[in-house]
């Protein structure tokens, strides 16, 4: 988290409580929350918490690459905190994002031989949830 922290510091823009907020957010759920979500989440912490403060700073997150913007099927964007090499299985009926851990989805070695350098390698899964799966 430190070094997130001093990556908005170096690019001279203000740490604000609610970026801050945001931020901590997001690197402690697991849950891939969108805008609506995450004002929901925060709002009773800082009732002058506008809506459009959070899409402009998730934004500014994402461009900062302290967070990933997941664009799914679904009509909004959400977000993940967490930048540690995964992939993300989203479902097609409830809209359910999870994270996938098994990098032996891909052979990187593979890849790095046909490339020069891979920094970031984005991976969404379709299909049905266990749970909708049963219904």
């Amino acid at each position: 988290m430190e070094l997130s922290l001093n990556k908005i510091k170096s690019n001279k823009n203000r740490l604000t409580k609610q970026r801050l907020a945001i931020l901590n957010y997001l690197k402690n759920t697991t849950s891939h929350p969108d805008a609506e979500k995450t004002y929901q989440a925060l709002k009773k912490q800082f009732p002058n918490l506008s809506l459009a403060t959070v899409y402009r700073n998730l934004n500014y997150l994402a461009s900062m690459g302290l967070i990933e913007a997941l664009t799914t099927n679904q009509s909004s964007t959400h977000f993940d905190g967490d930048n540690s090499t995964h992939f993300h299985f989203v479902c097609n009926d409830c809209g359910q994002i999870s994270d996938i851990f098994e990098k032996d989805l891909i052979n990187l070695a593979l890849i790095q031989n046909k490339f020069n350098l891979i920094n970031k390698i984005n991976l969404n899964i379709n299909g049905t949830c266990n749970h909708c799966g049963t219904k």
